[in-house]
């Protein structure tokens, strides 16, 4: 590895790692011992699949791609520096993902190095070190961000990255500045599109056990189907906003599990956002005379009525989604928003929102619709700016939570951080009112009179009219070309 050609690659991201303590160059050489690439073969010996992984054990516990062993009669992991290890059979797999829990061969009572998870999740433009394949990226790594996120059901809070590597890098671990496990990639079939599971992934309950020896996965054929792309890209295909393509997949998982109530409702979800609301109900249905019972059916309907103002038929399904599955916590949270819009009971919608975070501490909306109930019913200001900071943490684009933010400061007279949590809300929305507004206060107090009309101007052409009677009472020795341009 040249580690001259790296730094000139990625000089200017390299200042956030050293600022955690470590330089890239020493997380590089404490992880990378840990990540291999993993091949595939045929009873002729033919190539048939390769990927990247990584161990999560001493013992040579691994993760990597399933879909590799579905047609597989043999594998080998061949390690950073150049060894190559067989791997004896696979364990489980998380089939929404594609990830496999595998575990390889261990001679002579060789440890292996190995990942620690991180205790916290990446975050929204966290700039995070891939270690990607070899033959797609120089050196095999790439430094890069996280663009956007994503929640979606079985995958919880889910990252969008981009980057100049394709299919073998799928399984790729993502090292965070303090040099842990903090994500794992997958990628699009056509290499368009790449995705970064969080690493609850590994602790979540839809591991489906193996428990085969790689050499006799053809003997199993219902374990073996297990393996199959489908379901997870088609996944992976909406988190990425493809619907047709997410159809396309869910037509070729279904033609192979006929019986699989989840994959129609999961079409059913992809059909409905390309305007294909025929078949959409016709998934629906089957999903239905399969499996009554099925949760996630009842939730994508009511958030298909809710998308129609429908939100007395969205309340129905969303009591019957929690029937069938009591802690599924988008939709405890999202029947919270709505007997709240109709009930105003606070400490009701208080206690379903912290149940929700229970059930799924990376529900971002939980947090950000408890903190606006502590922001307009609680004085517990220190438990409210808890919870907006987990918010911002976990999805710093719902919207106006940074105003939030900056009232909580505003309020304290802590003008200079109301006014940044301020700049980003406006950033994000320049029709905040409210940031134009309190901006402005806050400028104002703190001596900059200009700033402050400027703002007053904004928010009152926004609709707020009281910002008129600031500008008539504190702006008079303030030009009007300052304010008014």
């Amino acid at each position: 590895m040249t580690f001259a050609k790296l730094k000139l690659t990625v000089f200017l991201v390299v200042l956030p790692f050293i600022a955690y303590g470590q330089s890239i160059v020493e997380i590089i050489n404490s992880t990378e011992k840990a990540v291999f690439e993993t091949r595939t073969y045929n009873s002729a010996n033919l190539l048939t699949g390769r990927a990247s992984g990584f161990f999560l054990s001493s013992d040579g516990l691994a993760i990597t791609m399933g879909n590799i062993f579905e047609k597989a009669d043999s594998a080998v992991i061949t390690t950073r520096n150049g060894k190559t290890f067989e791997i004896e059979r696979i364990i489980s797999i998380h089939p929404q993902s594609n990830l496999v829990l595998i575990k390889v061969e261990q001679n002579r009572q060789k440890t292996f190095s190995f990942l620690l998870p991180a205790k916290q999740s990446f975050k929204q433009n966290e700039e995070l070190l891939f270690f990607t394949h070899p033959m797609e990226s120089d050196d095999g790594m790439t430094l890069g961000p996280v663009k956007d996120l994503s929640y979606f059901p079985y995958l919880s809070r889910t990252g969008l990255i981009d980057g100049s590597y394709f299919i073998n890098s799928a399984g790729a671990p993502a090292i965070s500045r303090s040099g842990q496990l903090c994500g794992i990639i997958n990628v699009s079939r056509n290499g368009m599109h790449k995705v970064l599971y969080n690493t609850y992934l590994l602790n979540d309950t839809n591991w489906v056990n193996i428990n085969v020896p790689v050499r006799e996965i053809n003997h199993y054929q219902n374990k073996r189907e297990t393996l199959s792309p489908y379901l997870s890209q088609s996944i992976l295909n909406i988190i990425s906003l493809q619907y047709i393509e997410a159809a396309k997949n869910l037509s070729k998982y279904i033609k192979k599990h006929p019986e699989d109530d989840v994959a129609y409702c999961l079409r059913s979800y992809a059909r409905f956002h390309y305007q294909n609301m025929v078949g959409s109900r016709e998934d629906m249905k089957t999903c239905y005379n399969i499996n009554p019972d099925c949760y996630l059916q009842y939730y994508f309907q009511a958030l298909f009525q809710e998308s129609q103002d429908k939100e007395e038929e969205a309340r129905i399904n969303l009591n019957l989604c929690l029937d069938k599955k009591i802690d599924f916590a988008p939709a405890i949270s999202h029947l919270a928003i709505l007997d709240f819009e109709r009930n105003k009971d606070v400490k009701t919608a208080f206690a379903w929102h912290s149940s929700a975070i229970e059930s799924d501490s990376l529900l971002a909306i939980a947090y950000y619709e408890r903190a606006r109930l502590r922001m307009q019913h609680s004085s517990d200001e220190e438990a409210t700016l808890e919870d907006i900071n987990k918010t911002i943490y976990l999805d710093p684009d719902l919207p106006g939570i940074y105003s939030i933010r900056g009232t909580i400061y505003f309020t304290n007279q802590d003008y200079l951080p109301a006014i940044q949590d301020y700049d980003r809300a406006i950033e994000k929305d320049i029709k905040d009112v409210h940031a134009w507004f309190n901006r402005g206060i806050a400028h104002y107090n703190l001596g900059l009179h200009q700033k402050a009309c400027y703002d007053w101007d904004k928010a009152g052409k926004l609709g707020n009219y009281d910002a008129f009677k600031y500008i008539s009472r504190y702006c008079k020795n303030v030009k009007r070309n300052v304010y008014g341009r």
